[in-house]
């Protein structure tokens, strides 16, 4: 019985129900129907007809689209500057100065930045770079430090250059960490692009955008609204396991 309780899957199932009920409860309380809060009922009857629509699907691939361009653009920003710091360690000091400001500061300052800068249709795009770069360019640093140095030793014997060693042994052995770094900076990204598509407003079709359409359709009905966040969630979540497995499977290699 303790070996079934302490069963990893017997506990994720639990606490699904538990959010679920949890739901429930908090819908119940408020007894306002979907005005305020819908219940899990209300919302799934909701998410039933989003997904026989078009423009949801075209919502979830623009979402995906522009978190892919932010995605791109700071990854190879990342990983020319990231290549370079692990390679000029006085350079990850002059570094750190502008990564702690780009951690630290408000992401909802940055959107309202990128709005006046380039447009409510590219700043989604601008801020999931901007954030994403930090987490990027970490991962790629520290891949680059943890290569083994009897590698670095051995080719140098084989009077290997920096740019030779850096391409055919540094980068592909901390393709694991870039990876990794890769997977778990999505997920957030992908949030961040939400939100940054609900505050800029015009951004045409997209997750954010359908939340503000639906909120602008009918303000006392966020059954939707619940929805596309539920969808979100559970994107979200698959982009976390992803993380997981891959973790796994580098503790393993």
């Amino acid at each position: 019985m303790k070996k079934f309780i302490s069963n990893s899957a017997f506990l994720y199932t639990a606490g699904v129900v538990f959010v679920f009920a949890l739901w429930f409860i908090i819908a119940f309380s408020m007894g306002q129907g979907n005005l305020i809060f819908p219940s899990p009922i209300e919302t799934f009857e909701a998410w039933g007809k989003l997904l026989s629509t078009a423009y949801f699907y075209e919502s979830i691939g623009m979402s995906l689209l522009r978190t892919f361009y932010g995605f791109a653009l700071s990854f190879a920003l990342a990983l020319v500057l990231g290549s370079l710091a692990g390679e000029i360690k006085p350079l990850q000091r002059f570094f750190k100065p502008g990564l702690l400001v780009l951690k630290s500061a408000p992401t909802a300052a940055f959107v309202f930045l990128f709005l006046l800068l380039s447009g409510s249709s590219r700043a989604p795009i601008w801020i999931v770079s901007l954030l994403a770069f930090p987490i990027l360019y970490e991962s790629v640093v520290s891949g680059i430090n943890a290569v083994p140095k009897e590698l670095l030793w051995a080719a140098k014997v084989d009077q290997g250059s920096h740019w030779r060693t850096l391409t055919r042994v540094k980068i592909p052995l901390a393709a694991p960490y870039i990876a990794l770094g890769l997977l778990n900076s999505f997920a957030l990204s992908f949030k961040t692009e939400i939100m940054a598509e609900i505050i800029t407003g015009d951004t045409g079709a997209g997750l954010g955008g359908a939340i503000r359409l639906y909120r602008n359709l009918d303000p006392s009905n966020l059954a939707p609204i619940f929805a596309i966040a539920l969808t979100a969630i559970l994107l979200i979540l698959i982009f976390d396991g992803l993380s997981a497995l891959l973790h796994r499977f580098l503790r393993k290699a």
